[in-house]
């Protein structure tokens, strides 16, 4: 059995790629008009599950590749994945269609919070007039990006309150804090691995961001 995983995006971008990713680890072509990612590494699964794994990883790495050489950013997404007999005939059946869907989650009392009154105004007014007029205020509102948090933004925030600072304050155990940090510090130094290894038992990324936004509102909330 093979595999091939259909790719979304721009037309003109898959003109330049084509070209440029042609071999058995990894190739573009084309089937009925659609554009598809093929790879040996897909063809030794007999379900789309282990499907999905590589070929997000072969996907962020041609990304990466294009980018780094090309200077370009073409924005593919991965479709269905389509398996084909040997002899290379679409096993009816046997396409596979993953769904993704966007949740934005808004917390109740957060927004309880943010609508409460303060002094001149709503709470939310308050946390921004402060960030004006306090310096460290402002340097932590700076730490929290505008998109998707990162190990990067995750590591800073735990350095800028302070390791010790957190579980002095009872916010959370140390060696939970530590195990956040060290994770962190690992994703930041993946060029250079050696003294920078993971903890046992590393937090994901979503139970970090979690942890992390937690310490840094329970912080602003001592200081505004």
């Amino acid at each position: 059995m093979r595999w091939a995983v259909q790719l979304t995006g721009e037309e003109a971008d898959f003109k330049l790629l084509e070209p440029c990713f042609q071999s058995n680890d990894l190739r573009i072509v084309k089937h009925d008009e659609l554009s598809f990612l093929e790879s040996e590494r897909l063809n030794s699964f007999t379900d789309a599950n282990g499907v999905w794994a590589v070929a997000d990883e072969l996907l962020t790495q041609l990304h990466t590749t294009f980018h780094l050489f090309a200077g370009a950013s073409p924005r593919f997404a991965l479709g269905f994945a389509q398996p084909y007999s040997d002899d290379g005939a679409p096993l009816l059946g046997g396409r596979a269609v993953r769904a993704a869907l966007t949740i934005n989650f808004v917390c109740p009392q957060g927004i309880t919070k943010l609508a409460s009154s303060a002094p001149n105004g709503t709470f939310g007014s308050h946390v921004v007039s402060r960030a004006a007029a306090d310096s460290t205020v402002r340097a932590a509102l700076a730490l929290i990006p505008t998109s998707e948090m990162s190990w990067y933004h995750i590591y800073d925030i735990i350095e800028f309150i302070g390791p010790k600072a957190i579980a002095d304050k009872g916010w959370a155990l140390t060696g939970d804090v530590r195990r956040i940090k060290q994770t962190a510090n690992h994703y930041r130094h993946l060029g250079r691995p050696i003294g920078n290894q993971l903890p046992p038992n590393p937090p994901t990324i979503h139970q970090a961001r979690t942890r992390a936004l937690e310490f840094l509102r329970l912080w602003l909330l001592e200081r505004v």
